[in-house]
Order: C-alpha cells, then structure tokens, then sequence
C-alpha cells in the first residue's frame, strides 16, 4: 500500500490495520521489517537505517522501540554515514538481557 506520505507498506493486514508481519518503507529508504499490531510496529522487527548505515534489532510495543541491539549496517556506503562508529557491547551475556526484555514486552502482544 502506497501513503500520500511516500511510504510505502507491504504486508498482513487485519480489520483495515496492519498486522501480522510486514515492511515499512520510508521515502528516504529506511525500513522496518517485522511484526505489526493495532496498526503499529508491535514485537519483534528490524529497523533499517539505510541512510546512515545503522540497523536495530528487537522489540517493539506501540511503535516504540523498547530493547534490542544497534549495530553498523553498511556503514562504509551510506549516503550520511554517522561520524563515530557505535562501539562494541561488552555485556556478559547480551542475549540473556534481550530474552527477559522479550518476556517482559511480549507476553502483552496476542
């Protein structure tokens, strides 16, 4: 589906919504890929930032994003590259903070 806005959604809908998995491209080419309810991004997805090389990876409720993993993406041929690259994690068990994050936001989700 094409929005006045330039952007553009490809995916499951639900009573008019989306919902159930899908793709959200902005005009500027970023995108979102994953799960959406109620019309919004809700569990988990990606979110592209084509733009400026970056991806994040996790969990969503809302349309927010609440815990997940920001790492470079083809930060060498983006258009505006940020300036720094975003350091490495040094987390004991990253994985483990995501999976409770995960119990914590997605039970809601139905």
């Amino acid at each position: 589906m094409f929005i006045i806005t330039g952007t553009i959604y490809e995916g499951e809908w639900y009573d008019d919504q989306r919902s159930g998995q899908g793709m959200l491209r902005l005009p500027n080419e970023n995108r979102y890929e994953g799960s959406f309810k109620n019309d919004k991004k809700n569990g988990p997805g990606k979110f592209f930032y084509l733009d400026k090389g970056q991806l994040y990876e996790g969990v969503w409720v809302d349309d927010i994003a609440k815990c997940g993993e920001m790492r470079d993406f083809g930060r060498d041929t983006a258009p505006k590259p940020t300036q720094f690259e975003i350091p490495k994690v040094e987390l004991l068990n990253s994985q483990a903070v995501i999976a409770e994050a995960e119990n914590t936001f997605l039970p809601e989700q139905d």
